[in-house]
């Protein structure tokens, strides 16, 4: 459950209590009734819809210097992961597109070179006079 401050109407005390999200008032020490009111809070929840963002800066270079990094480290939220994208000249896949998958390794074909390329090294030639 979230933290909300209430301040209550007879003496003015302000307290943070946790409550469910319709509650809009609770009973104060003096008998009076504090009222939900709007404040900013010392706990971060800006990103609790994208827990994934926090796990893309272990991938960031921690020591390139730009903006744009800098602060997405710092501040890893979903605008300035955009930005960090954009900086870095990366892109979000499109809706539909599929990962581009590399070319399959022929592997023959590559023992084949190696071993001719080795033959080549490796080979004796006799001169006769």
């Amino acid at each position: 459950m979230p933290i909300y401050d209430f301040e209550c109407e007879d003496c003015g005390w302000i307290q943070e209590s946790i409550q469910r999200h319709d509650v809009d008032g609770i009973s104060c020490h003096c008998g009076g009734i504090a009222k939900k009111i709007i404040s900013v809070s010392g706990q971060y929840i800006a990103n609790q819809d994208a827990v994934w963002l926090k796990s893309v800066t272990d991938v960031v270079d921690k020591d390139n210097k730009a903006p744009h990094v800098q602060e997405f480290i710092k501040n890893p939220t979903r605008k300035n992961y955009q930005r960090w994208m954009k900086g870095e000249g990366l892109r979000p896949f499109e809706p539909g597109e599929k990962p581009q998958k590399p070319p399959l390794f022929d592997e023959r074909a590559h023992h084949e070179k190696v071993w001719q390329k080795h033959q080549e090294r490796k080979k004796i030639v006799i001169h006769r006079r």
